[in-house]
């Protein structure tokens, strides 16, 4: 069987995987954009879409490793964040935003809405116990008797 190796990388390797990592995906980026030519020097079709999602990992990147770069590494991945964005910005033109890379990269989280702060309640002169409301059945839509979807509210005082 094959043994593992258990020594930790050494620091330099990391840093250079790191920005090896962040300058495919830049490199990956301008391709799709067509500002690097094929290795027969034709240029490549240009692809919107793959350059928002490349654009939108290195921002993930960027979020997810921020306070653990060093210097050189958090403005080399700057530097390249901000290149594919122009770059992108240049050869779109007219692009509706819909297809502009977001500034909250992926992070499609539903809406939570506030909770609005209860009113105090006067004491009560002994301990409320815990009110549980029976399930209330949906009023049917249109008449049609569909499944009934049962809510439940529960108070605490």
């Amino acid at each position: 069987m094959a043994e593992v190796q258990k020594t930790s990388q050494n620091n330099g390797e990391v840093v250079q995987k790191f920005l090896q990592l962040v300058m495919m995906q830049a490199q990956n980026t301008l391709y799709v954009l067509g500002k690097i030519p094929t290795p027969d020097g034709r240029v490549p079709a240009l692809n919107l879409e793959a350059a928002k999602m490349l654009i939108d990992q290195l921002e993930v990147i960027k979020i997810k490793t921020q306070g653990n770069l060093n210097k050189q590494e958090a403005a080399i991945l700057e530097e390249a964040l901000s290149s594919v964005q122009m770059a992108f910005v240049e050869v779109s033109g007219g692009t509706p935003a819909s297809m502009m890379p977001s500034r909250d990269p992926g992070l499609d989280l539903p809406e939570i809405p506030a909770e609005e702060p209860a009113a105090a309640p006067a004491a009560p002169a002994q301990p409320a116990a815990p009110v549980v409301a029976a399930p209330v059945p949906a009023a049917p839509e249109d008449g049609k008797s569909e499944e009934t979807k049962v809510k439940f509210h529960k108070s605490y005082g």
